[in-house]
Parts: C-alpha cells; sequence; structure tokens
C-alpha cells in the first residue's frame, strides 16, 4: 500500500504527543510526590483519598474537643479540691469548738467570722466560671439565668419562673400565665411547644417537656381561653386569646421550676462527641456535687450555714450535728474529685486511641496517593530518552523526501 508523507506526519505526531503527555504525568508526579493529583488520575483511589481526609478532619475536631473537655474538667477538679479543703477547715472549727469546755458564746463568735469566710469562699467556687459560663449551673447559661448558680439567700419554699416566649412567636399578643405549686424535688426546665396553630386556643395542638426539650410528650388539644392547663409536677399554664395574632406551630414558651434551696442551675451535664457515636459527659452539676437534690446527699451551703448558727446560738448539739454531716460533705465531694479523675482517664485512652487512628489513616493516604520515589525516577528517565529519540527521529524523516536523493 502507499505511505503518504501526511500518514508519516500524522504517526510521527501521535506518537510524539503521546509520549509527551506521559512525560508530563510523570513531571506533575516528581514535583508533587503524589500519585493522584486530580481525580481522572485514580478515580477509586481518590475517592478513598477523600474518605480518609474526612476522617482525619473528624479526628482533628475530637481531639479540639477533648482539649475543651481537659481544661473543664481540671478547673472543676481544682474548684471541688478548693470546696474540699474548706470543709475540712470548717470541720475543724466545728470539732475545736465542740471539744473544748472552755468554749462558751463570747468565745464561739469568734469562730463565726471564720465560718463566714468560708461560706463566702464557697459561693465564690461553687460560683466559678469558664470561658464566661458558669462551671456548676448545669446546662444552664449565663444568658438564660437571672443570678449565679447559687444563691446566698435560700428559698424557702418551690418558685416558678414566668413563661419566656421564642421560636416564631413574636406575632402572638395574647397571654401566658403560670400557677400551682411545683411538687417536684429537683429544679426542672419545662417546654410546651405549639405543634399546630388555628383559629382560636381550642384548635391549637401542643407538646410538653419537661426536661429542657430533650424529648417531648404525646400531642395534646385540650387549650382553652384563659382555662390552666397542667403541664407537669403541679405547674399550671394559662393561655389567653389574642385579639391581632394567634399562636403559630413551633411557637415555644419556656418554664423553669425550682425546689427550695439555694441552686439556680439545673441537674443536666454537658456532653459532646469524642469519637464516633461515643458522647462524652464533662461537666458536673451543682445539683449532684453540692446540694441534697439529684444524685447529691448533702447540702453543703445549708450544712455551712447551720454551723454558723449554731456557733452563733451556742448549741452545742448543733454544732455536734455539724460535724457528721460536714464529714459527709466532704465525702460527696471527693466522689466528684474521683469522677473526675475517671473521666480524665477516659480522655487520656480516648486521646491515644485517635492518635493511633490518625497515624494509620495518615499512613493509608500515604499508600494510595504517594508515589514509589525510585520506580518513578526509573520510568521518568525512560520515558525522557524516548522522548529524546521521538525528537531525533521526528527531525530526520523530514529530511526523507525523494528532492534528498536527485542528486
Amino acid at each position: 500500500m502507499r505511505v503518504t508523507e501526511n500518514m508519516k506526519f500524522n504517526l510521527m505526531m501521535n506518537n510524539m504527543n503521546t509520549v509527551q503527555s506521559r512525560y508530563n504525568e510523570l513531571l506533575e508526579k516528581m514535583a508533587s510526590q503524589k500519585e493522584i493529583n486530580k481525580p481522572s488520575d485514580n478515580p477509586l483511589g481518590m475517592a478513598r483519598v477523600f474518605n480518609y481526609r474526612g476522617t482525619r478532619e473528624a479526628i482533628t475536631q475530637y481531639h479540639s474537643n477533648m482539649e475543651h473537655c481537659q481544661s473543664v474538667i481540671e478547673i472543676t477538679e481544682s474548684k471541688l479540691t478548693g470546696v474540699n479543703d474548706l470543709l475540712v477547715n470548717a470541720r475543724e472549727i466545728a470539732v475545736a469548738q465542740a471539744s473544748s469546755g472552755s468554749n462558751n458564746e463570747e468565745t464561739r463568735g469568734y469562730a463565726v467570722s471564720s465560718v463566714e469566710e468560708l461560706i463566702e469562699e464557697f459561693l465564690s467556687l461553687a460560683n466559678a466560671t469558664l470561658d464566661n459560663q458558669y462551671l456548676f449551673a448545669g446546662t444552664r447559661t449565663n444568658e438564660d439565668m437571672s443570678e449565679a448558680p447559687f444563691s446566698s439567700v435560700r428559698r424557702d419554699a418551690p418558685e416558678i419562673d414566668d413563661p419566656v416566649a421564642s421560636g416564631n412567636n413574636g406575632d402572638y399578643d395574647g397571654t401566658v400565665s403560670v400557677g400551682g405549686t411545683y411538687t417536684g424535688d429537683v429544679n426542672k426546665t419545662y417546654v410546651v411547644k405549639i405543634t399546630s396553630d388555628g383559629q382560636s386556643l381550642a384548635d391549637s395542638t401542643y407538646v410538653v417537656s419537661s426536661d429542657g426539650g430533650k424529648t417531648w410528650g404525646a400531642e395534646q388539644n385540650d387549650l382553652d381561653d384563659g382555662v390552666p392547663v397542667t403541664i407537669g409536677d403541679g405547674i399550671e399554664v394559662t393561655f389567653t386569646e389574642g385579639t391581632a395574632a394567634d399562636l403559630a406551630e413551633n411557637d415555644i414558651f419556656t418554664v423553669r421550676a425550682y425546689t427550695e434551696g439555694y441552686y439556680n442551675g439545673n441537674g443536666d451535664c454537658h456532653s459532646v462527641e469524642i469519637g464516633k457515636d461515643a458522647s462524652f459527659t464533662y461537666t458536673l452539676s451543682g445539683e449532684e456535687v453540692f446540694t441534697d437534690r439529684g444524685d447529691g446527699e448533702v447540702d453543703i451551703l445549708q450544712t455551712l450555714n447551720d454551723l454558723k448558727d449554731a456557733l452563733e446560738n451556742n448549741d452545742d448539739e448543733g454544732i455536734q450535728n455539724s460535724i457528721s454531716a460536714l464529714k459527709d460533705a466532704s465525702a460527696q465531694i471527693n466522689r466528684g474529685i474521683a469522677v473526675c479523675g475517671t473521666r480524665v482517664n477516659r480522655l487520656d485512652i480516648a486521646g491515644n486511641n485517635l492518635t493511633l487512628l490518625d497515624e494509620k489513616i495518615t499512613e493509608m493516604i500515604a499508600n494510595t496517593e504517594d508515589v514509589d520515589i525510585t520506580k518513578l525516577v526509573t520510568e521518568f528517565s525512560m520515558k525522557e530518552i524516548a522522548l529524546q529519540a521521538t525528537y531525533a527521529f521526528s527531525a530526520d524523516i523530514q529530511n526523507m523526501s525523494i528532492l534528498n536523493f536527485l542528486t
């Protein structure tokens, strides 16, 4: 068959472009030290690399979460240790005043000022903050608290805050009020959420949460103008019709209820993810470590105030009772300190596991996208020789014409 000059030229150019393209790919890999520089290089490998990188990003976030948890736990442990130290001091005062027969109303009066200082120090420790958030307020934030977690003035009876509206109910011009007597044994946050709106209150439905909105009860439709409805533990909420706008879906009303005592926070604790599907609780509520509510057994602030009152009144029996109560209070605080230590240990284990996982993921990424430099250099050298030969052949083939042989 006849081989034309055009056929030879096209064949030469195709071969040269093929060699040049492969040479450029190898040159790019040499520069980046990566086997995969764009998805088309290895689609499946690139997908694996993206997944690995996503895992590494999650690990980085988990490490960040653990660092924050570590800081909170260390500060918490420090504050609890401080409370335990002042309880030891208070107990020493009580023992000294109870054991000495020479103590009288006048001499015990001198000890009152010391106990008062311990009470002030306790309030300072119990109301400690970190990053402008109270350590021992439970899950309540500074923004939704009118005062610190622990007050110096005791509530002698349960209290219920007025409802706080949120959600999309800015247009509702009716009124919402609370009544009844709170019968719960711990501080709680109730939330009433409207699930469907209607032309009147009687047409609206709602659900109630007794844990601040974490879980919800069954849907109800017993709202009526001016008629109280019980939302739990003796708390009643009364809605009145608005004149311009009715309730709307997702309107939310928050009601906070308190038992008697000094504590204004709640018994919930903050948690965060430190691994896939691994939630970690990193705070202690003031309820469980400082009060006799929830998981607590001793109201520490009340115990200190009882000791002060006993000293002021020269009450031998009251002083003696305070010794036992202060001992129990120290045991309660020590349990909290032990919990902090246990949580730090868990963070250490989880952190080590994440570090090992991160190293393994990094290795898997390297195995997928990094080049074998020895193999690459060898192939690059061979391709460079082939490219030079192609250029030389291209230069020679241009001289292969009948005119070169007519002499």
